[in-house]
């Protein structure tokens, strides 16, 4: 169990030297030997953790969209947490987690940029590392739903709202360089009102 834990705190402290990396020279420009020379390692050694700079670099996504899910499932496993409280704190700590990767999100824009150049389908790979998040979102509408604090609508489409508003926040932070958090929160939290049933008057 040891061996276990100790290789997972190796492989962080990799990804957090290739991001600073990633961050300071693009990823066009970070080879294998960097990764390895930065972290004081030998490429052998590098290659027992991952295989290439791009899957160091997937690695990265991965751990923020794992990070997101595991803390998101927590506030919905609350029982005295409402729907509706629920998906203003998630919306909100998702806006929080893409300022705190900004960076991250700065070299993911022309990456992704190289990836459709290079014939990819860019719109599946993003799909495939953030499909659970939405998944959550729309458990969380659902049971708005059941419960009468949501109005019945298209579950889909509202999941599609709050999504696109944070994406559009990525957008204008790694593209744009500039987000106004409180804003991007504040647009967020007017969609939800949006959802919810009509309360009945005093």
């Amino acid at each position: 169990m040891a061996i276990v834990v100790e290789h997972e705190k190796r492989k962080r402290e990799i990804l957090a030297k290739a991001m600073e990396l990633f961050c300071r020279d693009g990823y066009e420009d970070v080879t294998f030997k960097k990764i390895a020379d930065a972290c004081g390692i030998t490429r052998t050694t590098l290659y027992i953790y991952f295989r290439s700079k791009h899957e160091v670099f997937n690695f990265s996504i991965k751990q923020l969209t794992s990070d997101l899910e595991v803390n998101f499932l927590k506030i919905i496993k609350d029982p005295a947490i409402t729907a509706e409280a629920c998906l203003r704190r998630i919306t909100s700590e998702a806006i929080d987690a893409c300022v705190s990767n900004k960076s991250l999100f700065e070299i993911l824009v022309p990456y992704l940029n190289g990836l459709y150049k290079a014939g990819e389908n860019v719109y599946d790979r993003v799909k495939r590392r953030t499909i659970r998040i939405t998944h959550l979102l729309s458990m969380i509408i659902i049971r708005g739903q059941k419960n009468g604090e949501f109005r019945k609508f298209s579950v889909k489409a509202a999941n599609d709202l709050l999504f696109g508003l944070i994406v559009e926040s990525i957008f204008k932070m790694a593209v744009l360089h500039d987000i106004e958090v409180s804003a991007v929160k504040a647009s967020l939290n007017l969609a939800i009102d949006g959802l919810l049933a009509k309360r009945p008057e005093n």
